[in-house]
């Protein structure tokens, strides 16, 4: 076989070559070597991340440095922190005034807390208005509730006492005062806000003792009482009941019966 000839090899198909794309560098191995082995480095991944924590270094240049206490720091570590940041030397130095809804005693106690707390005077201002403001919406919504069921009350108790209404309401709060007991029922404050004085059961209650006790105790009243409905009917049973003169022309209380009794029918009917 000469030189020139060629060796007929496996006439088979050859398997294509593929190109592999190169791995992608990191960030650090971009560096030189001296570079690459700070470990400070190794937090960024790219020139810009590199190039903002620069910036953000440059900018505290100058500014004071807080170290932050740790779980076992001491009071006194803490205190120099607060100190730092802002908070007044003395409670009273706040110089918070005025809160509504809150007693000068109230304001006090919350500008202790703030400083043992280490806040600073707009922490402290912003919270101590956020509460004054949430207060006031509290004691604004409790005065309409208050008034919403004092004039229910009101309504309910015209509707019962009819003309007698505001004599019987002077003679409940008159049997309150004379039993000593005036001033305890405007203090006590129920459940849905209003004051126990103001319930209709104690109003009635009270009412009911100035019958007892008679007009002429009542604050040395001597008027005469005007009746609700209610007692206007039983009266009024009274003078048209069986045998008496109201059914009797002959008799000679006849005519003041049924003057009387045409007078019931009236109050009833206006009351």
């Amino acid at each position: 076989m000469s030189e020139t000839e060629v060796i007929q090899g496996d006439t088979g198909s050859q398997p294509e070559a593929v190109s592999a794309e190169p791995a992608p560098v990191a960030f650090i191995d971009t560096l030189n070597e001296e570079l690459r082995t700070e470990p400070s480095l190794r937090n960024f991944t790219d020139a810009s991340g590199l190039a903002k924590s620069y910036i953000h270094a440059q900018k505290m240049i100058g500014m004071d440095k807080i170290a932050v206490p740790g779980k076992s720091s001491t009071d006194e570590e803490w205190n120099h922190v607060y100190q730092k940041l802002g908070r007044p030397n003395a409670a009273s130095d706040y110089g918070i005034k005025d809160l509504e809804g809150f007693s000068e005693d109230d304001i006090n106690n919350f500008q202790q807390i703030a400083h043992d707390a280490g806040l600073n005077a707009k922490q402290a201002e912003k919270i101590a208005k956020a509460y004054s403001e949430k207060n006031k919406e509290a004691i604004a919504a409790s005065v309409s509730e208050r008034e919403e069921i004092l004039a229910e009350t009101k309504t309910e108790l015209e509707k019962e006492f009819g003309k007698a209404f505001e004599q019987k309401m002077k003679m409940a709060k008159s049997a309150a005062v004379r039993l000593g007991a005036g001033e305890i029922i405007d203090e006590i404050e129920l459940s849905d806000g209003t004051l126990l004085g103001d319930h209709p059961a104690i109003i009635r209650m009270f009412v009911g003792l100035a019958n007892q006790m008679g007009e002429d105790t009542l604050e040395g009243e001597t008027t005469d009482l005007i009746m609700t409905p209610d007692e206007a009917r039983r009266e009024l049973n009274q003078i048209i009941a069986k045998d008496t003169p109201y059914w009797d022309k002959t008799h000679p209380e006849h005519e003041y019966y049924t003057r009387k009794a045409l007078e019931l029918r009236e109050h009833i009917h206006v009351g």
